[in-house]
């Protein structure tokens, strides 16, 4: 009983925060998506999510090609005709369903948006504001550095609150050195958190493989808990990891909220 108990609450801690967080993104993107439409129309969908959607359809297919799935048709960014059908890009694919190897494929490529979305405005930071970067990355690594000697859960949140608040204070706008580039970044990390979300094809598509991994991860930790490895501290200290990421993406996602909260407050004020 123990070593099950250990197992579920393995899997839990890392399974859980990635559903948590997926219906917070889909949540925040459509109420900004409401907010951009009624402000400027569909043009201003069209504009704000260019790099958003190409990301999010992107990181779909680049999924489909890791877990084996056939790419049957896509569109990265279809502006024209998604004014008439709501639809700025898909991709659609099919997949054997007698591999279990692509089964669970379909989870990862449900929620691939969020990974690949948050791995991108984490490299583009690299690219476009390296001191910024490096200021997240040493904090970053001075919070996984920490964790090794982190035994309780109060200490795992203090651990990545560090990681969060470093990534604010990089973006102070009134600390940077270049200000278009740091204008630029801004747009880009608008566009592609606001396309963070999982749409309702997504959800569904997802729903089965996620229970497959679960049972998967719950036969795992088991049999390893079996075998007296302390499965559950390296449990909590990759979901830590995998929350501070998504912590991150989060972070980039209000600060959307916050910029489209200010621009209706504006706009309603200049009519």
């Amino acid at each position: 009983m123990e070593a099950l108990k250990i197992s579920f609450l393995s899997t839990l801690s890392i399974v859980l925060p990635i559903i948590i967080f997926s219906v917070i993104f889909s949540s925040i993107e459509k109420y900004n998506s409401r907010l951009i439409l009624s402000i400027f129309g569909y043009k201003g969908i069209v504009i704000t999510g260019f790099i958003g959607t190409i990301i999010h359809e992107f990181s779909h297919m680049l999924m489909c090609v890791i877990f084996r799935h056939n790419i049957t048709e896509f569109s990265l960014f279809r502006p024209v005709k998604g004014s008439y059908d709501g639809i700025m890009g898909y991709v659609n694919h099919s997949y054997n369903k007698k591999s279990f190897y692509q089964n669970i494929g379909n989870f990862f490529i449900g929620i691939a948006p969020i990974i690949f979305g948050i791995i991108f405005l984490v490299l583009f930071m690299w690219l476009l504001l390296p001191n910024e970067f490096v200021q997240v990355k040493t904090e970053f690594n001075k919070s996984i550095n920490l964790m090794r000697n982190v035994n309780d859960f109060k200490g795992y949140i203090n651990v990545y609150i560090s990681t969060i608040i470093s990534l604010i204070r990089a973006l102070n706008p009134f600390q940077q050195s270049n200000i278009i580039k740091y204008i630029i970044y801004v747009f880009t990390m608008y566009s592609v958190s606001t396309h963070m979300d999982l749409s309702t094809k997504d959800l569904e598509n997802a729903k089965m493989p996620a229970l497959l991994t679960i049972v998967v991860l719950l036969m795992i930790f088991y049999i390893l808990s079996m075998l007296k490895i302390d499965i559950l501290e390296y449990a909590m200290k990759f979901s830590v990891s995998i929350i501070s990421f998504l912590s991150i993406g989060l972070l980039f996602s209000m600060i959307t909220y916050v910029i489209t909260k200010i621009i209706e407050i504006v706009f309603k004020r200049s009519i």
